[in-house]
């Protein structure tokens, strides 16, 4: 198998996954999206309380509650995807088996982990595309009964903020399945790293005097306030998350060419049995 059909059997064998995990984000959004204009009186109580504006909620407009609920709550539902897929694509093959089947075929380590990279990113791309453009639709629907301070354009352009995102994570992902002994403990470590950055980055905006923990938090890189519609994705915000995907790939790579295939091994202990 070569290293194209290698990185077709990864990208096709997943279009349920694009289609199921698609839709059902862009139907979740749109829910949130049309129901807004029977639920604007109570958002606009709901605003005044202080526990949302510490987590910098926005529900007093429009634009707000569509940055602070649909921008902000859908990368948190796709990570479940990422940590899923991430560890997967090698340490959830090693526990099956059926990566020494893929590390026998005529291509070196390095090439194995790009093709499933980039699939897997192409996949990626396709479900947050998927679910900017219904989202999108939607909010063109609703355009047409109520004014709305957010266009379907820039709705669109601030979902597609997630993709660097949710890269980042999936490289971090592959990163783990290359150095743990076995997917279950890569899902557990992923998890938390996952779940504790959005914590940080959450106390982070509630208590001023914790805004360095921003720094460490991914999710402190993607805008999910109402500015995002009017100033657009930060491109500075893009570049630290694609150079932290870029690492964790370099470093998924370095590992991978290490670990030895079918045996549970952390990192350390494959590099004392490689020597």
């Amino acid at each position: 198998m070569s290293m194209f059909n290698l990185f077709k059997h990864e990208l096709f064998s997943r279009w349920t996954s694009i289609l199921g995990w698609g839709l059902g984000l862009a139907a979740f959004a749109s829910m949130y999206i049309a129901v807004y204009p029977e639920m604007a009186a109570e958002m606009e109580g709901l605003a005044a309380m202080t526990i949302y504006r510490a987590m910098g909620i926005d529900l007093a407009s429009f634009a707000g509650f569509i940055a602070s609920v649909v921008v902000q709550i859908m990368p948190i539902i796709l990570g479940v995807y990422v940590i899923m897929a991430s560890t997967q694509t090698l340490a959830g093959e090693d526990d099956n088996g059926t990566l020494e089947l893929v590390v026998a075929m005529p291509l070196q380590r390095w090439q194995i982990v790009a093709m499933k990279t980039a699939a897997l990113s192409i996949v990626l791309l396709l479900i947050i595309l998927i679910m900017g453009a219904g989202a999108a639709f939607t909010l063109t629907i609703v355009s047409q009964t109520i004014e709305v301070d957010v266009t379907a354009g820039q709705l669109f352009v601030s979902l597609m903020g997630a993709y660097p995102l949710m890269l980042a994570y999936f490289c971090m992902g592959l990163f783990l399945g290359t150095i743990v002994p076995s997917r279950r403990i890569a899902i557990a470590i992923m998890a938390v790293i996952y779940i504790m950055s959005y914590v940080l980055n959450s106390v982070a905006l509630m208590i001023e005097a914790f805004d360095y923990l921003q720094v460490v938090s991914l999710f402190s890189y993607v805008n999910t306030t109402a500015d995002v519609f009017t100033d657009g994705l930060a491109i500075g915000d893009i570049a630290v998350l694609l150079t932290v995907a870029l690492v964790f790939f370099g470093l998924a790579i370095v590992a991978f060419e290490r670990r030895n295939i079918t045996v549970g091994q952390w990192i350390w202990q494959q590099g004392q049995a490689s020597a």
